[in-house]
């Protein structure tokens, strides 16, 4: 039994929605297509939605966005789409000793489930820039903690939390990259300059009354978590994660192939899976 049902099982929504009013209209990104989906009246998103938020924009709707910790990125680094980066680092990065995206190298098994860079595949791809969506009318908070009294509650810490997003990519995925390109000895153009800014909203707020503000809806863009339920086996840990070696587990006959983080970051796509694929089917012909 081959345990390769992928990284988007179960869409991730935190308790604390269960204590929304009846009457707001709730979403995961999992299942949000347009803005036509939702009544009339402000839209809180809360994560990663960025690209959602956009849309949102476009369709003329007034958007408050509870601010996530999932690092900004350019979509285009050094002259290629930063996801061909990615892919080389993770898949010929090992080979100039470029280990960064290999699961071993994890500082825990919680960071496993760590959120992928903020960018948009919209209009050819490009990226997103949270201060640029606040001057666009988007309203920032901090991450959301739930409800008080007919109001909506964030942390107080939206000037860091945006801060840490925009450097998240320089201080992991692009210091990887630039690493790569030189070890392989890649002519790449060099980065584009980091433009400083320090836009904040005039007030964010950790308090935000949903009547008052006309908020009638909210789409969790919180990610997804993992779920195989339909496994009766002593096989997962702590973190419902499938404990293995290299797609092997303890139990005779079950493997796990196309998991995040299997082996690699990108164990759960289809250009990276055959390498862990290889390795299981090669385990399960010499049995």
């Amino acid at each position: 039994m081959d345990l390769a049902n992928g990284a988007f099982q179960r869409p991730r929504i935190p308790a604390s929605a269960a204590n929304l009013p009846l009457h707001i209209r709730q979403l995961h990104s999992h299942d949000y297509r347009n803005a036509q989906q939702l009544p009339a009246g402000a839209v809180l998103v809360v994560g990663t939605g960025g690209q959602i938020t956009e849309e949102l924009l476009d369709a003329s709707r007034e958007v408050h966005l509870s601010v996530s910790t999932c690092p900004e990125a350019p979509r285009r680094y050094r002259g290629q789409d930063v996801f061909y980066w990615i892919l080389e680092v993770n898949l010929h990065g090992p080979e100039f000793g470029i280990n960064g995206l290999q699961a071993d190298r994890l500082p825990s098994p919680a960071a496993r489930f760590m959120c992928n860079p903020l960018i948009s595949g919209n209009g050819g791809g490009h990226s997103i820039h949270l201060r640029d969506l606040g001057r666009r009318g988007v309203r920032l908070h901090g991450r959301f903690e739930g409800t008080d009294d007919g109001g909506l509650v964030f942390s107080d810490d939206l000037p860091a939390r945006l801060a840490l997003v925009e450097a998240g990519f320089r201080e992991r995925l692009g210091r990887m990259a630039d690493a790569y390109i030189a070890a392989a000895g890649i002519d790449a153009p060099p980065a584009d300059p980091t433009p400083t800014d320090d836009w904040l909203p005039a007030e964010s707020g950790a308090r935000l009354d949903m009547a008052a503000e006309g908020v009638t809806s909210v789409i969790w863009s919180t990610g997804y978590g993992l779920d195989f339920s339909f496994l009766d086996l002593p096989v997962l840990d702590e973190w419902n994660y499938p404990q293995h070696s290299r797609g092997v587990t303890e139990v005779p006959g079950l493997y796990a192939v196309g998991l995040p983080w299997l082996t690699k970051h990108l164990s759960a796509t289809l250009s990276v899976v055959g390498d862990d694929a290889e390795f299981v089917a090669g385990h399960i012909a010499g049995r």
